[in-house]
């Protein structure tokens, strides 16, 4: 899971405990998961709480599915170079997803062309606002907040 500054520490509790819960409850590791950051510190949230991460967003590095979480400004935050990642890692992983601001930055790779997705209600302040809709698929899928990231770490059934 890439972290960005400026998300909730509730979407990052919501796409984390249901894995370790789902874990749990099973007796045996379904979910395993890495929290990264762009540059291996920990992001900040909005209630000013770091998360832990435990590395940089390395492209290269197998990825299964790859949930991008992020916040406020984090549409501002899409550098060629991060683009260009999530597309690489999109041709290998099974999905690549956004919770809450973090469907800006799939979006913008490229990776929502031709299907519709959903951000967090206060991006609807944002002007001018999407110019298009885009579909959830096999392989995208977001998230507008807390209430539905669990979902994120599956791909959407077809």
């Amino acid at each position: 899971m890439l972290v960005f500054s400026g998300c909730s520490i509730m979407c990052v509790a919501s796409a984390v405990d249901p894995l370790r819960a789902a874990n749990r409850v099973s007796g045996e590791t379904l979910f395993d998961w890495k929290l990264v950051s762009m540059d291996g510190a920990p992001p900040v949230t909005t209630s000013g709480l770091p998360v832990a991460v435990g590395g940089k967003f390395d492209p290269g590095e197998k990825t299964d599915v790859l949930a991008i979480i992020g916040g406020f400004g984090t549409r501002m935050q899409g550098t060629p170079a991060l683009l260009a990642g999530l597309r690489r890692v999109a041709r290998s992983a099974r999905a690549v997803g956004g919770i809450e601001a973090g469907t800006w930055l799939v979006g913008r790779a490229g990776l929502l062309e031709g299907r519709s997705a959903t951000t967090h209600w206060e991006d609807m302040e944002i002007s001018p606002p999407p110019s298009r809709a885009w579909m959830c698929g096999r392989t995208a899928t977001s998230s507008t907040g807390r209430s539905s990231p669990p979902a994120a770490p599956h791909p959407p059934s077809t």
